[in-house]
Formats: structure tokens, sequence, C-alpha cells
């Protein structure tokens, strides 16, 4: 580890806010136990009274993912100042990664890199060609993941995720976690995933029952959560949208997403586009990006709720937090939409914002992405590391392993995206690179847009992704056997037909 990675620490300190008992009927998950009723008091009671023999009550950790984030839609990143006011405000007392990156553009193998400290292409959590038998790779068992290490070293480990797709245990995220609440969450609702008020209510419920000031846990925890709200279906909510007049319904998926969108005028609009035939229009533009902001606004409230109410819950400033996004989102750019499809700033760029001891507020420039992240809070733990992947220091990888099976379904979507792409960048000089295609090079600094291709290479970029690539060895997951519900979960989220 270098100097500058041993400076993060992460924790929410806010003002006082509401306590809430939320004790839902839940799924419980984990490694060894599945059962379909449980409320999460009953879950978390045999975990708080266990104490890891010989260990002191430590600090808390808890890690706040935004699925389909975008960086620019914060303050801190570019973005208007108005958009995001809670979490802006967060940003105010934190350090503030302001190059960090994703390590891939959609939700499975970017959490991988969050949860093991490798890069896709060595955890094996990644999408699978047109002709693979399976959707999808679930995380290899033999790479060992930040909440097993946890576990093993006394902390009590609970995730929330909202994300029920490709946070199904099946796909091996859910490794190490006593408990794991994820795909019961959302059922009898129409969106296809939970809400992030939900994941708010949860969030609380288990702190509240962790950190009891009569009788507060023996064991410190890890609490890992997933918002969701900014992925499609984008749904405009009341008093969450600025600019009602800009949206055209047409042009947005609706509530269910999928089978419903599949006929309808936003399916025939996403596939001209992204079979390269067209250009999205304004009113397209327009729309697509009112409904992404409204979710912003939703999302920041859900979110801001949680960060108000932590210091009454018992997060304190001796606690570590860490709140980033899993991969951001296209919204017409490079005639893309949603995630998952390529390699572009715009999935690339993802907040990263810590606060806690050791960590002083403020712009934090340096190199970073999302493998980084679990060795930081071992480190900051007095933790082995994970991996034995070295830190970031100025080479950023990114890795796309082809694109979701529904669109590789559609011939002239398949032609574009059935295939493994790896993205370089270094001082601001960009090489993304094909395997068995052509590669593109851009100046991030004087091109941001990545719109205007450099003809000429840079021979130290290309040399130092060579090297990369040589001495990085794939290691290709599991590949799962869905069953029914799984496979509705992923078409309700629109990942296969």
């Amino acid at each position: 580890m270098t100097p500058l990675l041993f400076t993060l620490s992460f924790t929410f300190g806010c003002d006082q806010g509401p306590r809430r008992e939320v004790p839902l009927p839940v799924r419980l998950e984990t490694r060894a136990l599945h059962r379909d009723t449980f409320t999460l008091d009953r879950g978390l009671k045999p975990m708080i009274a266990t104490p890891a023999a010989g260990l002191t009550r430590g600090p808390d950790v808890v890690v706040i993912v935004l699925d389909t984030f975008r960086a620019d839609r914060l303050a801190a990143y570019g973005g208007d100042p108005d958009l995001a006011p809670n979490l802006n405000k967060f940003a105010e007392t934190a350090t503030v990664f302001t190059a960090m990156r994703a390590t891939g553009s959609w939700t499975l193998p970017s959490h991988g890199s969050l949860f093991t400290g490798e890069f896709p292409m060595e955890h094996g959590g990644h999408g699978s060609p047109a002709d693979a038998a399976t959707k999808a790779y679930a995380l290899s068992t033999d790479v060992p993941t930040l909440a097993e290490r946890l576990t093993e070293a006394g902390w009590g480990t609970v995730g929330i995720a909202a994300n029920r797709a490709f946070l199904d245990s099946i796909w091996g995220l859910a490794r190490g976690f006593e408990l794991w609440m994820c795909e019961g969450l959302s059922a009898g609702h129409e969106l296809g995933y939970a809400q992030g008020d939900r994941i708010t209510g949860l969030a609380q419920a288990a702190l509240t029952r962790w950190n009891k000031p009569e009788a507060p846990a023996a064991r410190p925890l890890f609490l890992f959560l997933n918002y969701m709200d900014t992925h499609t279906p984008w749904v405009p909510r009341e008093g969450y949208t600025a600019h009602p007049e800009r949206i055209d319904a047409q042009f947005l998926p609706g509530a269910r997403l999928w089978p419903q969108a599949k006929k309808g005028r936003w399916n025939r609009s996403r596939i001209a586009i992204l079979s390269n035939k067209r250009d999205a229009t304004k009113a397209e533009r327009e729309t697509w990006e009112e409904a992404y902001n409204a979710e912003v606004r939703f999302v920041d409230a859900q979110v801001g709720a949680l960060l108000d109410s932590l210091p009454s819950l018992g997060v304190g400033p001796e606690d570590y937090v860490i709140l980033l996004s899993d991969h951001g989102e296209f919204l017409g750019e490079h005639r893309l939409l949603e995630h998952s499809k390529d390699l572009y700033d715009e999935v690339l760029r993802v907040p990263l914002m810590v606060r806690g001891p050791g960590f002083s507020p403020g712009l934090n420039p340096s190199p970073i992405q999302t493998h980084d992240v679990p060795e930081l809070i071992l480190a900051a733990l007095g933790l082995p590391p994970l991996s034995d992947e070295p830190p970031t220091t100025d080479l950023q990888v990114s890795e796309l392993y082809y694109a979701r099976h529904r669109d590789l379904g559609v011939p002239a979507l398949k032609e574009r995206f059935d295939r493994v792409r790896r993205s370089f960048v270094m001082n601001d000089q960009k090489l993304i690179l094909t395997e068995g295609g052509p590669s593109e090079r851009y100046d991030l600094r004087a091109d941001p847009q990545e719109s205007k291709p450099l003809a000429e290479p840079n021979p130290a970029l290309e040399d130092r992704a060579r090297a990369w690539s040589e001495g990085h060895v794939p290691n290709q997951g599991a590949a799962p056997t869905l069953d029914a519900a799984q496979e509705e979960r992923l078409k309700a989220l629109g990942y296969m037909n």
C-alpha cells in the first residue's frame, strides 16, 4: 500500500435525525442459511450475541453504493450544486476522490471488485458471450471476499441490497455475509427493485438493533447498502421532477420496464440508437436527463435521511463509511443508453467520498478505482489485504465482457456488443482496446466527451496496457443455474428477454 491509500477513512457524522424500528419481513440469506420469512431483528440477534474471542469493540464500517449513479451529478465533480444537496453536504466534510473510476461498467463486475480487491478478469464475475449457455458468470469461489475477511476478524457482516438481479446470492457477492437481504425486499412492488426509502428504513433498523445504548453489540458492524433508484426505469416521481414539461413519457420504459417496454416506443428508439442507425433526438435526451435527475433527487433524499440519522444510531466520528457508485449511465451519448455496453467515461466516472478519522475534507485528484476500496478498509482496520493486486498509481483499467444477453439477442446489437473491451487511462490519455477489433484513443483533457478519436498512438500508454494485459490471468467464474424466480428478476430489470 502507498501512503495515499492509507489516508482513506469512512464515517457519516451528521445532524440528529429520527430513529425508526422497522421489523419488516425479509428473506434472509447467509453462506449456509436460506429462509423465506425472517424479521431483521431475529436475523441480527445471533450475530449480536456472539462476540469474537479477544476482540475489543472496533469501529463500525458502513459502505453505501449508489447503483448507476454518475459522478457528474454531484457538485464536487462539476455537477449542478442544487441537484443533490444532501450528498453535496456530505462531500463538503469528506475526502472526495475526483479521479475515481469503476473497474467495470455494470453491477456484477464492479461489485465483484469492491468485494474482492480484484479486477473482473481475476474475480471471474462478469458477462458472457452471446453463444454461452449462461447469462453471466458468478464470482469465482476461490477468490476471498471482504465480508469473509471481516467476519473472520470479528465483525458482524450485514448486506441490504436493492438490486435483486445481480446482487442475488447466486452470483457469489453475498459470500461471507452473515445476513444478506436482497431479492425478497421488492416482492409485491411494481418496480423491479427495492426503493431507496425501504433500504434506508432497513439500515436504520439494523443500526438501531446493533447499537442500542442499553445493550450495544459486542462486535463491530460492517454494513453494506445498495441503493438502485438511478437505474432504469428512471421513474419521474412527483415532487422530485424539476421540469416535468421536458418529459415525454413515450420515451421512457415505464415502471415495470420489461416486458412492458419491449414492444413500446422506448425499445424501438433504443434499438435504433444502439444499432448505430441514428443519434438520440433532442426530445429523447431531454426526457432521459430529466427523468434520471428526478431519480438522483429521490435517492439523495433517501440517503440524506440515513446520513442525518446516523449519529443517533451509534455511528460517529470513530467509525468508517464509504459512499461510492458501482458505475454510471449512458443517456444518449455515443449512441448508447443505460450501461453494460461500453467503456466511455459516462459509465466509468463515479463518485468516491470518504469521511472519518485521519481524513481531511477536500478534493483528492489521485487516481483510484473500485478494487482499491476493500484494501483501504482493511488497511484502516489494521487487517491484511485481500489481494496481491497492487494499488492504483497512474494507470486505471476498466473491463467489459460483452453486453447483457437481452441486447445480444438482437442481431444488429450483437454485431456491436458481443465483444470484450478494456479501457486504460494514464495522465489524461485514454486507450480502449477491443479483442479482435479496432482500438480507440482519446485526450481526455482536450476532449472530455471522447468525441474526437486520436489517430496516433501514445507509446507509453500502449506499453503499459500491454504489460498489464500480460500480467493478469483470466479466472472465469462459475456458470450458475437460474431458477424461474431468478430469471424473472433479471427480466424485470431488463437484463434478459
